[in-house]
């Protein structure tokens, strides 16, 4: 699909200022802290929620960034249901073996 030319204009003359040096899950949980650290300075709001999809690492980040005003976590239901049905199928091959 081709790209708008504002999407064209963008691209040509961003300068990105910002690589990430680090794995890419490193890099999710850096990303989720600074996104709730920065909340009340540039929102003037707090985060209450967080929908994950299982990594706990992006959760233990952010969970206790207000203080006693703590995040409640969330999991993507596709996930899971991803998760439980890979463990029912290993369960179910090591016991039909």
């Amino acid at each position: 699909m081709p790209r708008s030319i504002e999407s064209e204009t963008f691209v040509a003359d961003h300068v990105c200022h910002s690589k990430f040096q680090g794995s890419a899950s490193k890099m999710e949980y850096v990303g989720a802290t600074r996104i709730f650290q920065r909340s009340i300075v540039k929102r003037g709001l707090k985060y209450a929620h967080y929908y994950g999809d299982g990594d706990s690492k992006s959760f233990i980040s952010v969970k206790d960034t207000y203080g006693k005003d703590s995040v409640t976590k969330y999991e993507c239901i596709g996930h899971v249901q991803k998760r439980v049905g890979a463990r029912l199928r290993k369960l179910k091959s090591k016991t039909t073996h």
